[in-house]
């Protein structure tokens, strides 16, 4: 027998979505009576596309990257296990198909992520975090690399064994300032560079993009560069998240609303740069992911309204041609992730 759970404004829940894919009734797909969308079945097709969905909370995911605007029907769904509204960030291990959820103060860690649903228990938990607002794992050298809101980069090596309480293996706070804010963090693992999104508090305000070598970066860390991202005269603009397109040498950058910043050349840049090209988004963004096969940008709205799908990233410009927006099935988007097909 299947049972309910009240959730929001007293409306009821089929729960246990696990339980409902043994009977297989979620072959029906469609909605439940809130409105809300269930999981549909999905067959052997994995999962490419990961949303953190902040109003029920939960990890939907869809079997194609590239979906159609509007509120999206996911084809996979799961939540439980410690999962909560303060999830900020994701990073997809491809080559294991192993999900980094940074959930406020720790970090859930879920195998087979591709074929995920229900309500699984995460395989590991990484506690000790005081926001781990962002995330990268550098799957080919086996690193977890953590932006720690206020305290700066942890690096937990190697990060498939790092579970509860686990040593930080190096610590980067670099020249973030006296307080600061990291934003995004990013990897180029054949160029050994680390990038990482940040304001500087105190003494003076000015946000940047730093540079590190990755694999031996550690505190008192030296930078290998630093980017000041300018709109080409006096003013420092705002950072938030990034995304690396390795494989071209290009850094995306959250940057001013409603804009994202494409940094060229990525590696070769410091001081005062003026960004290669400015997408032009319906609203202010988060975060952004890269997909360098598909050639498509994904950005969370600040305010998690919907995710923006830019097509032909590459040599997207102002306002670009094709922009979908997909809107959450449950409350706001807070992070995405994306597996390059």
């Amino acid at each position: 027998m299947l049972t309910f759970t009240p959730i929001r404004n007293g409306l009821l829940r089929a729960a246990p979505l696990a339980l409902i894919a043994a009977l297989g009734l979620a072959a029906c797909g469609g909605y439940s009576g809130s409105g809300m969308p269930y999981p549909m079945s999905t067959g052997g097709a994995p999962s490419k596309l990961f949303a953190a969905d902040a109003g029920y909370p939960g990890i939907g995911s869809l079997i194609n990257p590239d979906p159609a605007p509007g509120m999206v029907v996911v084809d996979r769904f799961f939540y439980g296990g410690g999962l909560t509204a303060s999830v900020g960030s994701l990073s997809l291990d491809t080559l294991n198909d192993r999900l980094y959820v940074g959930n406020g103060t720790s970090i859930l860690v879920y195998n087979g992520a591709s074929m995920a649903m229900g309500i699984p228990s995460p395989d590991r938990t990484i506690t000790g975090i005081t926001s781990a607002a962002s995330l990268f794992i550098d799957a080919a050298n086996n690193r977890l690399y953590v932006g720690d809101a206020a305290v700066g980069v942890r690096v937990f090596d190697p990060a498939d064994m790092a579970n509860n309480m686990a040593s930080v293996s190096r610590s980067i706070t670099g020249n973030f300032g006296a307080t600061f804010q990291i934003h995004g963090v990013a990897v180029d693992a054949g160029k050994d560079i680390l990038y990482v999104s940040n304001s500087t508090l105190t003494p003076t305000p000015s946000n940047q993009i730093t540079l590190f070598t990755a694999s031996t970066a550690n505190d008192p860390a030296t930078t290998k560069a630093t980017i000041t991202p300018t709109d080409g005269g006096m003013n420092n603009l705002s950072v938030a998240g990034i995304a690396l397109d390795s494989t071209n040498n290009r850094l995306y950058v959250a940057g001013p609303a409603p804009t994202v910043l494409v940094f060229d050349l990525a590696s070769t840049l410091t001081g005062a740069q003026t960004a290669s090209r400015t997408i032009t988004l319906p609203g202010q963004i988060r975060s952004v992911a890269i997909d360098p096969v598909g050639d498509r940008l994904y950005a969370v709205e600040l305010n998690g309204a919907a995710i923006y799908i830019v097509e032909g990233a590459h040599t997207a410009s102002g306002v670009p041609s094709v922009v979908k927006a997909i809107t959450p099935p449950y409350g706001n988007f807070t992070g995405v992730a994306v597996n390059p097909m």
